[in-house]
């Protein structure tokens, strides 16, 4: 093995360290959102008409905690 292999091969184990540790900060956090809606109607006579609507958005933020 001539020294210019095994130089690529340091940088190449370096490379997919760093990348695996970006990785890990990267990754270690999610962010959720949900929306619900709900809707009730009723009519009467006539031309009365009564619609309730309910709108809900929950949002989760949520990160993992390291061991150290």
């Amino acid at each position: 093995m001539t020294k210019q292999q095994i130089i690529k091969i340091i940088i190449s184990v370096l490379i997919a360290a760093l990348t695996a540790l970006g990785a890990v900060f990267g990754l270690s956090s999610c962010n959720v959102t949900r929306t619900i809606t709900t809707k009730s109607e009723y009519s009467q006579r006539g031309d009365t008409t009564v619609v309730i609507q309910t709108k809900t958005i929950e949002t989760y933020d949520a990160s993992k905690k390291l061991p150290y």
